[in-house]
């Protein structure tokens, strides 16, 4: 669990300290802004819409910044940013108010994730070294959310205005202990600017922006246990209701077990791209294992459910660490602020559509609708293969991320 002496042991613990205070805030900001602010869900709803819109403005242009000025100090500042702006939240009374701080954060932030992946790209050596670190980070993610919500929902059982406030607090003093927890990485030399040619070239990579597009194609997945899982097993199987949580515990556990160990075996665009065709399949198997699920009684219903959960887990094992490889190996080291920024905007895309994609297949259609959704993935992962040989074709040689470190 503790990596070697390097660069990414001061990344861990600045992943470890920042996702314990995103799992705080994940557990308790809704119910704080309805039940103690007295905005209502739709507010809410809105409000955070409208901010992950402006938020997807941020992304490149702070990724380019940090190619110019250095990832490191970029991101000290953002995250900083980040963690005093937040505390605003705690002044909001009216949805005004909320929506202002909600756009300002999650700007600095979706900026500030563009500036991290370009700081791993940095410190890390070659395809290999990059996948190993981000699936690492990935593990510490899950277990620094899972260990956030146990310690919110001390807030849930208090369920006072102080009890809220202090977890916002908490999350406020985590981000900002992560950033500075990054001045333990030496200091990275800005990317030289170059004389001639276009200053946007990420966004005029045609084929990084096919692949960046089909990665937010297959990552609606990921919105499967957290939003269609819930009502699915509620209103649609005879499954207890606790078997929501089991499914979620599956996922975490596996994810923080073994996703280093999945990443091993990907090395290069075309075994990533390989990956991800797996991963497709073994999503449509899952997508038809949750459907199954409401056609029997409690017990064949809990079992096709946690069958499904963990065959889904194992694709999302592999798509996930054939994503590391791609957003970093097809894009140019010299821009891997830029393009991060281009990688972390589509997954933004994706994180806003997926619950219209739910709502309206699964949710909506029942069995049909999921048989659909797990297609999409299936032809999804199948086109990877040939758009991922294109899009590295296209690439002079040399110029891959992973082949000049």
């Amino acid at each position: 669990m503790i990596p070697e002496p390097g660069p990414l042991r001061p990344l861990a613990l600045a992943t470890l300290l920042s996702r314990v205070g995103n799992g705080l805030l994940m557990t308790v900001s809704v119910l704080y802004f309805t039940r103690i602010v007295g905005l209502s869900i739709a507010q809410v709803g809105l409000g955070l819409t409208i901010a992950g819109l402006f938020g997807l403005l941020s992304a490149v242009p702070l990724g380019h910044l940090a190619d110019r000025r250095g990832p490191r100090g970029l991101f000290v500042i953002l995250g900083s940013a980040v963690a005093v702006l937040s505390l605003a939240y705690l002044l909001v009374d009216t949805f005004w108010q909320f929506l202002v701080v909600a756009t300002v954060v999650t700007i600095l932030d979706r900026g500030a994730g563009a500036v991290r992946a370009a700081l791993i790209a940095a410190v890390t050596q070659g395809s290999a070294g990059r996948v190993a670190a981000r699936a690492y980070l990935r593990a510490i993610t899950n277990i620094g959310i899972m260990a956030g919500a146990a310690i919110g929902a001390l807030a849930l059982h208090f369920d006072t205005r102080t009890a809220y406030q202090l977890m916002f607090v908490i999350d406020s003093v985590l981000t900002c202990a992560s950033a500075f927890v990054i001045l333990g990485i030496p200091r990275v030399a800005p990317q030289p600017k170059t004389a001639e040619g276009p200053v946007w070239i990420a966004l005029r990579d045609r084929g990084y922006l096919a692949v960046a597009a089909l990665n937010a194609g297959m990552s609606i997945h990921y919105a499967v246990l957290d939003i269609a899982i819930p009502l699915w097993v509620v209103e649609h199987t005879e499954a207890p209701r606790w078997t929501v949580a089991l499914l979620l515990i599956i996922n975490t556990i596996v994810v923080a077990l073994f996703q280093v160990r999945s990443s091993r075996g990907i090395q290069d665009p075309t075994s990533a791209a390989r990956a991800t065709r797996t991963a497709g399949w073994l999503l449509l198997a899952s997508m038809a294992l949750f459907a199954a699920a409401s056609g029997g009684g409690a017990v064949v219903a809990v079992a096709l459910l946690a069958v499904g959960a963990f065959v889904q887990v194992i694709g999302e094992l592999l798509q996930s660490s054939g994503s590391f490889l791609l957003g970093f190996d097809l894009a140019s080291d010299q821009a891997q602020g830029q393009y991060q920024g281009v990688w972390g905007t589509s997954m933004s895309i994706s994180t806003m559509v997926a619950p219209t994609v739910l709502a309206l297949l699964p949710l909506g259609l029942g069995v049909p609708g999921w048989i659909i959704l797990g297609v999409w993935f299936a032809v999804i992962g199948v086109l990877f293969v040939p758009v991922v040989r294109w899009a590295a074709a296209r690439r002079p040689v040399g110029q891959l991320g992973g082949s000049s470190t």
